[in-house]
């Protein structure tokens, strides 16, 4: 049986602009340490693009380049510079040297070097790129963490997001041509989320993480979907996660459609015509999950659910989560007045 291609880059680039904090603390304390977090970090993409040493396609990596400040006291500014690796490359040391030179040359700021290594290659260790030519001695060491030597009992036990990602990409490579299998860890890991209490922004981290990474065929994933309402049911007392999730994600892929369709083709139309579609979506699965809920919303909470915004439609679908009343959501409503 035939299973889709897992998405390693999609869920680790995910998680780097989602949890880049989180992603550096756990991988590489040392680098943490140095910087300070209580300010504002900058995601370099575009500048990365222009400095890519290696322009052919099809690499099975991920990278970023960070601008962030350093926790001395000082208004002083470095750059981190992360790959992720997912297969063996022999020149793959030379990349990162080459990343490394062509920063500090066009920015003239120091630059921390990371790298994840999820590869399955136990003997593919690179962790430096130099050489020695006469009274020349030329060498870069850096970060590189292989996901391979990590204990999983350790990351089964943990609740952070990162070890979480960290064993999700385990399982995947482990169940590799093992459709069964996978879908067995994939409920499992879905109930482990549940238990541990996690918030439900976290929630939605790890369930996008558990579908690129544990991917299944459609039939395969109806009966995980179904299955997992019935966990969710016996974890928690209610399904609404799952199927809000869902109908979230069919909602903004429909309004996305109708939008463009209205718009004629006009880019500043669709953008335009797209946000409110996703808008008008998301006003409609929170009246469904309120309904789902405590019945039938009065005419008060509907009209006023109307007027939110996108980002406080978000904030009620969390909100959702720990109402216990129709008076509570009143409640909550009226401090958003």
């Amino acid at each position: 049986m035939s299973m889709p291609p897992v998405d390693f880059d999609g869920a680790w680039k995910y998680a780097l602009e989602h949890c880049f904090q989180p992603f550096v603390a756990f991988f590489f304390p040392k680098t943490a340490a140095l910087i300070d977090w209580q300010e504002p970090f900058t995601f370099c993409d575009k500048e990365l693009e222009q400095l890519d040493p290696d322009l052919t396609t099809g690499k099975q990596r991920v990278d970023k380049l960070v601008r962030v400040r350093l926790a001395n006291g000082q208004t002083s500014y470095i750059f981190v510079h992360i790959e992720i690796q997912a297969q063996t490359d022999e020149h793959f040391a030379e990349r990162m040297y080459c990343y490394h030179a062509r920063i500090f040359d066009r920015e003239r700021l120091p630059v921390a070097s990371l790298s994840v290594l999820g590869d399955e290659s136990p003997s593919w260790r690179p962790d430096h790129f130099g050489y020695q030519l006469g009274e020349t001695n030329l060498r870069l060491s850096f970060g590189a963490v292989k996901l391979l030597d990590l204990d999983l009992a350790l990351l089964e036990a943990s609740s952070n997001l990162i070890a979480i990602l960290t064993l999700l990409h385990r399982d995947a490579q482990a169940t590799r041509g093992q459709p069964e299998e996978r879908m067995r860890r994939k409920l499992a890991r879905f109930r482990s989320f549940l238990r541990k209490g996690h918030k439900a922004s976290d929630l939605r981290l790890l369930y996008r993480f558990l579908d690129q990474l544990l991917r299944l065929n459609r039939e395969m994933n109806e009966q995980v979907r179904a299955t997992m309402r019935q966990i969710e049911q016996e974890e928690v007392g209610m399904d609404t996660f799952v199927t809000s999730i869902e109908e979230l994600a069919a909602e903004e892929g429909e309004a996305r459609g109708l939008a463009k369709g209205e718009a004629l083709g006009l880019v500043k139309g669709e953008a335009r015509g797209e946000a409110r579609g996703i808008v008008k979506g998301q006003c409609l699965l929170a009246l469904r999950q309120i309904t789902r809920r405590f019945g039938p919303p009065p005419t008060e909470v509907q009209q006023r659910v109307e007027t939110l915004s996108s980002d406080e439609l978000l904030a009620l679908g969390e909100a959702l989560f720990e109402v216990a009343s129709m008076e509570e959501l009143v409640a909550w409503l009226k401090r958003r007045d």
